[in-house]
């Protein structure tokens, strides 16, 4: 097997393309996941957030599903919903993420 080439440099100053400078309500933030890397299960509160494949294909434990999302597609993850997000490719995965503030959390500004 070829090793595998990490994926091209971002054009990004930071990997974080949502911070509390930049908006009230929302954070985003560029990831990046190796083969066979995963975020790990979790829930994000009482946040909504959107994943959006730039480079590879993600593996999305979502709720009770397991759902593939690949290059240039998003999936919507509800608030309160457990899920991993996972890289089962050979090829590196570069995802972005963008989550709403939690009802009720107080904005940064």
């Amino acid at each position: 097997m070829r090793p595998v080439k990490p994926p091209r440099p971002l054009c990004l100053k930071r990997r974080h393309l949502v911070t509390d400078e930049d908006a009230r309500y929302l954070r985003g933030r560029v990831e990046i996941l190796r083969p066979g890397d995963e975020t790990g299960a979790h829930v994000t509160g009482g946040r909504e957030e959107v994943i959006i494949v730039l480079e590879g294909t993600a593996t999305v434990h979502h709720g009770k599903a397991k759902v593939r999302v690949r290059e240039g597609h998003s999936l919507f993850i509800a608030e309160g919903v457990l899920h991993n997000v996972r890289n089962e490719g050979r090829r590196w995965l570069r995802y972005v993420y963008v989550r709403s503030r939690a009802k009720g959390e107080a904005p940064q500004h």
